[in-house]
């Protein structure tokens, strides 16, 4: 069966001692049902049509969970996952860390995803090797790493979605390691700053601070500061405190196409 928990903790290491606390702890969750829901099912299914095959019988094995996921929650690298994870709504954002402390963004998944180092991860039984935090808080479906194997050998669609995943996310990954080696560091501002103002509607205000900056392109601050400065003396940008406006954009396409 499916059982709806709502979570009431704002940091656990991994899937699975969540899980436990939740199971343990009776006065932190509510349970809404002990069928499946057939309208709660129906969601599932339409962010996940490759779900559509599984049977009743499958459904109602032991340690599948709809639960709410709150901001910060983290998973660490190097754990051994037991339970995959499938967003039905907010994001999660995969990151590294050096040694040195400095982070990188590789990607992030939202409503209609599943992490494909967890997936990898759990089909590989080898550890989770990145770190991911939850951005926007949202519902996610848990499935134990046994059932999930299973679902993939024996569920062509589900499979074919897994497998979809990977190959989107090597794409991804080939063009992260583009611009890391091969592109100037105003060249790939130039490019978040186009590609997040188009997602937010074509509007040329982005509410980020130059730390979030340098996080998200895996670079010191201090180079986005002096690089961002240089952008504003060239009156291509506009800064303000945790906002940067595009005054011509014309300029930052020039930027992206000469790297």
């Amino acid at each position: 069966m499916i059982k709806t928990i709502r979570s009431e903790c704002d940091f656990i290491t991994d899937f699975h001692q969540l899980l436990c606390y939740y199971v343990t702890k009776k006065a932190f969750h509510k349970e809404l049902n002990l069928l499946i829901l057939a309208e709660h099912l129906a969601q599932i299914i339409s962010i996940f049509p490759s779900l559509a095959d599984i049977t009743e019988q499958d459904w109602n094995q032991d340690g599948i969970h709809v639960i709410q996921m709150e901001p910060n929650y983290i998973i660490e690298e190097g754990h051994f996952l037991e339970h995959v994870v499938l967003i039905l709504d907010g994001t999660v954002r995969m990151y590294k860390i050096s040694t040195s402390g400095r982070e990188i963004t590789m990607y992030r998944i939202q409503s209609g995803e599943c992490c494909p180092l967890m997936s990898s991860s759990i089909l590989g039984e080898s550890a989770y090797e990145a770190t991911a935090c939850v951005e926007t808080a949202g519902l996610v479906l848990i499935i134990p790493s046994g059932i999930f194997r299973e679902w993939v050998d024996h569920y062509r669609n589900f499979r074919q979605f897994i497998f979809k995943s990977f190959a989107q996310r090597i794409v991804s990954m080939s063009n992260l390691l583009d611009s890391v080696n091969f592109k100037s560091i105003r060249g790939r501002i130039s490019e978040f700053l186009i590609h997040k103002t188009e997602k937010t509607g074509n509007t040329d205000t982005l509410h980020i601070t130059h730390d979030s900056l340098s996080i998200e392109l895996g670079t010191a601050r201090e180079v986005i500061s002096r690089t961002l400065k240089g952008l504003e003396k060239e009156e291509v940008i506009n800064l303000s405190r945790g906002k940067i406006t595009i005054v011509n954009r014309s300029a930052l396409e020039r930027y992206i196409e000469f790297n």
